[in-house]
């Protein structure tokens, strides 16, 4: 599964740009209600910090996941491809061509079909 890279940037981008927008937009309507309601001023500054504050926390964790799932899956490739190798040498080492390989896989294949 090779995926395209800048495809991947650009949905956390976004992501990260839909996160800081929802937060600082649900707080500044929190604030513009409570301020109509109480006929004040002063609830607007500290509830554009909390959602400043919310959509920074937001995108953190947003990056936070998607660095430790490029992580696990860097780390699985790696260890699919150490097992690649481990049996190459395994079959170099036991002198078998890659017809004989292939002729003995395909051996055992047809006996697990038909159960031989």
């Amino acid at each position: 599964m090779n995926r395209n890279p800048v495809g991947k940037a650009f949905t956390l981008i976004l992501q990260i740009g839909l996160v800081m927008l929802v937060a600082v937009f649900m707080c500044v309507l929190a604030a513009v209600w409570l301020n109509e309601k109480f006929n004040t001023i002063w609830f607007m500054p500290p509830f554009l910090v909390l959602g400043i504050g919310g959509g920074i926390r937001g995108a953190w964790n947003l990056v936070k996941s998607y660095t430790k799932r490029e992580k696990n899956r860097e780390t699985e490739t790696n260890d699919y491809i150490a097992s690649l190798k481990a049996e190459g040498q395994k079959n170099r080492e036991a002198g078998k061509t890659s017809a004989e390989r292939k002729a003995d896989t395909d051996e055992d294949d047809l006996n697990d079909i038909f159960g031989g």
